[in-house]
Formats: structure tokens, C-alpha cells, sequence
């Protein structure tokens, strides 16, 4: 399989992820159901080619401990949780854009957690993604802000967006002697216990409530969106670098939008438009326009 299949695959998965969630909670499922069964099922699958690993590397959890509970509160409750609370009340549209940011986010958090300095580029590309996400949060209208009609699912979107940006700051000081599966696993076990009580509270969906069309939806949830996603990523990530990664990235949102048009009749309005060039025009001028050294001339 070409390399690059690596790469786009994670993201037609997650892109899945986004409008499946949004199909699953309109009829009526509560979001932590959702969450939980979906990671619950993705230990399932994970233990018993994982379990070896996180026993020979059981000296290396308990001197990491509450990193690892950092980095499952973070990535797998909080941002996948947050995803599908968000998604209860704003489209697939506006989560997938809101989400877009999180390169400009990255380097916000960065500054904040790690004293990471940013230059002019990428404080103009934070300035340009975030006026793009103010569009789109609010469709476009300042009254929007003067009225405090602001939808709480962009807000529970960006609250999950956030919690990745921090994730992905603090994933430097992941444990190095730790093999990757063993910590995905470890912090997808640390992640579902703290999800377990959140849902035993708030979960509102008994099992036998569940259609088929329902479990269809978490089996994918579990399987391709959080266990395929992250080896092809990982693969992909050996096979064409971070840098060429990080591009794919970006398109999440053709993928998602793509498919909630065809999938959920969404439509795209005129500061959607708006939005997505702000928001890419500013990565772009973060990201890529950044690392783009001047060339010296020569006579």
C-alpha cells in the first residue's frame, strides 16, 4: 500500500467519527454513552495484544502515574467526551472547522505551558485562525456576541479542542521507555475509568435502547476511528515524517464537511467561507509559511 494511504486513511476514519457522532446523538443517544462504550470496546480489541507490554513495563506506569492519568483525562475523556457534547447541538460543519484551528492552538499552548517563544509569522496566523473562528462561532454576526446566543456546542467543541492542544503540548514528556502501544492502551484504560463514573451518572441510554444502527456506529467508533486511525498515523507518520503528516491534517475538514453534506444535508454558509479562509490563510502563515527558510541568493 502507497505510504501516503497511511495518512489519509486516520483522517477519513476520524471524519467518520465526526458525522456518525452527530447521526448517533440526533436520535436521542446521550453523549457519554457514546464515549464510553466506544473506548470501552477499543480496550477490549487493545488487551490482548497489549497486555504483555503494559505488565513488562508496569515499573515504568508507577513512576509515571499520574502523567499517564494527565494525558487519559486529557486525550481520551475530555476532547473525545467534549466532541460528542458539542455535537448534541452544532453540525459537523462547525466542529470540524472550530476544530481546524488546533495547529494555531498547539503554538498558543505551547507558549503558555512551556514558555515556547513564537515569532511575527506565527503570531499574525493566530491573529488571522482565530478572527476565522470567531466567524464561525458567531455564523457570521456580532450580535451573536451582544445577545449571548452563542451555540454551547461551539463551545463545548473549542473546550474539547483546547484540551487536545494541551495534550499534544504535553505528549513530549511522554515516558520515552514506554512502547507505544503500551502507553495508547495504558492511557485508553486511564481514560475509560474516568469516563465510567461520568457515565453511570449521566448516561441516560439503557443498552437495550441501543438499534443496530447505533452499535454499528460505536463498533466503527471503537475499531477505525481509534484503533485503526492511530497505527495508520503512526505508520504513516515512519514512513513520510511529522512534517508531511501535519499537512494531512488539513484535510479533516474537506473530508468531514464532504461527508456531512452528503450524509446529514448540512450546508455551507457564507462565514463558513469566510471562516475557512481565515482559518487556513492563518495556519498557513503559522505553519507552513513559517518553515520556510529564506533561500540566499547567490551571483
Amino acid at each position: 500500500m502507497p505510504a501516503f494511504v497511511y495518512l489519509l486513511l486516520p483522517i477519513l476514519f476520524w471524519s467518520g467519527n465526526y458525522v456518525l457522532g452527530r447521526m448517533t446523538v440526533s436520535t436521542g443517544i446521550d453523549p457519554y454513552t457514546i464515549s464510553f462504550l466506544r473506548w470501552s470496546l477499543a480496550c477490549l480489541i487493545l488487551l490482548p495484544f497489549a497486555y504483555k507490554k503494559l505488565y513488562q513495563e508496569r515499573h515504568i506506569i508507577r513512576q509515571y502515574w499520574p502523567l499517564l492519568i494527565l494525558f487519559g483525562w486529557l486525550g481520551i475523556c475530555n476532547y473525545n467526551l467534549f466532541l460528542y457534547i458539542g455535537l448534541t447541538s452544532t453540525t459537523v460543519t462547525n466542529a470540524v472547522l472550530l476544530n481546524s484551528i488546533m495547529p494555531v492552538m498547539i503554538l498558543i499552548t505551547a507558549r503558555i505551558l512551556l514558555g515556547n517563544t513564537t515569532n511575527w509569522r506565527q503570531n499574525t496566523g493566530i491573529i488571522i485562525s482565530t478572527m476565522g473562528a470567531i466567524i464561525i462561532v458567531s455564523r457570521g454576526s456580532l450580535d451573536t456576541f451582544s445577545h449571548l446566543s452563542i451555540s454551547k456546542g461551539d463551545l463545548w467543541i473549542l473546550t474539547a479542542a483546547v484540551s487536545w492542544a494541551i495534550y499534544s503540548v504535553m505528549i513530549i514528556r511522554r515516558p520515552k521507555d514506554m512502547s507505544l502501544i503500551g502507553f495508547f492502551t495504558c492511557t485508553a484504560l486511564i481514560g475509560t475509568c474516568i469516563q465510567a463514573p461520568l457515565f453511570l451518572l449521566f448516561g441516560e441510554t439503557a443498552l437495550s435502547e441501543l438499534t443496530h444502527a447505533n452499535w454499528g456506529s460505536i463498533i466503527y467508533m471503537g475499531i477505525f476511528a481509534s484503533i485503526g486511525a492511530f497505527l495508520c498515523w503512526n505508520i504513516g507518520i515512519q514512513k513520510l515524517g511529522a512534517a508531511t503528516a501535519g499537512h494531512f491534517i488539513h484535510l479533516l475538514p474537506v473530508f468531514s464537511i464532504s461527508l456531512s453534506v452528503i450524509f446529514l444535508g448540512e450546508r455551507l454558509f457564507s462565514f463558513h467561507y469566510v471562516g475557512i479562509l481565515l482559518i487556513f490563510t492563518g495556519i498557513f502563515v503559522a505553519t507552513v509559511l513559517n518553515n520556510k527558510k529564506p533561500q540566499s541568493t547567490t551571483n
